[in-house]
């Protein structure tokens, strides 16, 4: 996407906020995840190479067969560049474009979404405009056009706010606030959602140059709340250990014990190489756990 030159710590859009806390928490490399990922690029082609990726799983169950996906992304010289090209045996397939506009911060995409046993196709439109201290933002989906998403972020010294409104079948939708403030070291952030009556409350810190901490507070409708914790530690390029925690605690109940406890290791044994074991503890269920194991090529 065509953006302007933007400081630091301009905003970003409305879905990024809390992106740098949340990327922390990505249950990615967590869990039941058993595939391998291929990553290759071409030579170029009017401009720039494209960056192909492909993933196959199924190593869990054989006899349910393999499931593939495909992905690819490229830009040509003008500036129009194909963001997203993802096709799924089993989900469909989902291509993002965006165009130049010629006006500094602004920019313009659409797309086609096709997923298998689901008619029609949807073909989202976003229009985006960011610059030192604004970042704002319009969305929606041809034909039909029954959903409208519009947001804007204001930022400061370190500190952004923002907020989205969905104008949906008629009338309001959901409304979500969120707050964020980085300082030497650490994030912040507190999120607002379903009118209101959801709160997460963030928050990273740097403790060292290898290891980043994280905490996430849910206080969802219905007055059950969770607590997860993470930790990521990072020896030069070749290794990065993740481990995170959960803990749920439901209004009422007399006991009340961390929910799950999972450890992610990744590393790169050879060149252009990467390889990942995960294993996830159910602590209401203790002997039992489930594991997982990517290799990226290339």
């Amino acid at each position: 996407k065509t953006t302007s030159s933007k400081s630091k710590m301009a905003p970003v859009q409305f879905d990024d906020i809390s992106k740098s806390i949340t990327n922390l928490f990505d249950r990615s490399g967590f869990g039941g995840d058993k595939k391998i990922k291929q990553t290759f690029k071409t030579a170029p082609v009017c401009g720039s190479a494209i960056t192909v990726s492909e993933e196959i799983k199924g190593f869990d169950d054989f006899s349910k067969g393999f499931s593939g996906k495909i992905s690819a992304k490229w830009k040509h010289a003008s500036g129009f560049s194909i963001d997203k090209f993802e096709n799924d045996a089993k989900k469909g397939t989902v291509i993002e474009a965006s165009y130049p506009t010629g006006v500094d911060g602004l920019s313009a995409s659409m797309g086609v979404k096709q997923q298998y046993n689901k008619n029609p196709n949807s073909y989202p439109i976003d229009v985006q405009y960011e610059n030192d201290m604004v970042a704002a933002g319009v969305s929606t989906a041809a034909p039909d056009f029954k959903d409208i998403t519009a947001s804007c972020v204001l930022a400061t010294d370190g500190l952004m706010v923002g907020s989205s409104v969905t104008y949906s079948n008629g009338g309001i939708g959901d409304y979500p606030i969120s707050l964020s403030y980085t300082g030497p070291g650490y994030v912040a952030a507190v999120e607002a959602s379903d009118e209101l009556k959801c709160f997460n409350i963030l928050g990273s810190y740097k403790a060292s140059p290898d290891l980043t901490l994280a905490t996430k507070f849910m206080i969802p409708d219905g007055a059950k709340e969770s607590v997860s914790l993470v930790g990521v530690y990072k020896v030069g390029d070749e290794f990065n250990t993740k481990i995170a925690a959960k803990y749920s605690h439901t209004a009422g109940m007399k006991k009340n014990t961390p929910k799950t406890v999972e450890v992610a290791v990744t590393a790169k044994p050879l060149p252009k190489v990467e390889a990942g074991a995960a294993l996830g503890f159910p602590l209401a269920n203790v002997g039992s756990y489930n594991y997982g194991l990517t290799f990226t090529l290339g």
